[in-house]
């Protein structure tokens, strides 16, 4: 039986895009275990889902559909990121 190392982030997906040139402001941490990090994205993803319903049935809600938009941003990069690794 051949024993394969821990699945990781690499941390090399940058996001969050700002500034005149779309400059990345964030970063995937690297070394983050997959189990660890697929948590922090099904948190991510559970509250974007929240904020983008109420933004659907508010038409007043503006702010909650820009949060769920950035924390959908913020899940998409763990999952590329750790989906960059050749397994």
């Amino acid at each position: 039986m051949v024993d394969h190392p821990p699945i990781k982030t690499l941390g090399t997906v940058t996001f969050g895009p700002c500034g005149q040139d779309n400059h990345d402001l964030f970063r995937v941490n690297p070394d983050i275990p997959l189990r660890q990090a697929l948590e922090q994205v099904s948190t991510l993803l559970y509250c974007a889902k929240k904020l983008a319903l109420d933004a659907a049935l508010d038409k007043d809600c503006q702010r909650h559909a820009w949060a769920s938009h950035y924390l959908c941003d913020m899940g998409k990069a763990v999952i590329d990121d750790v989906c960059l690794r050749e397994f």
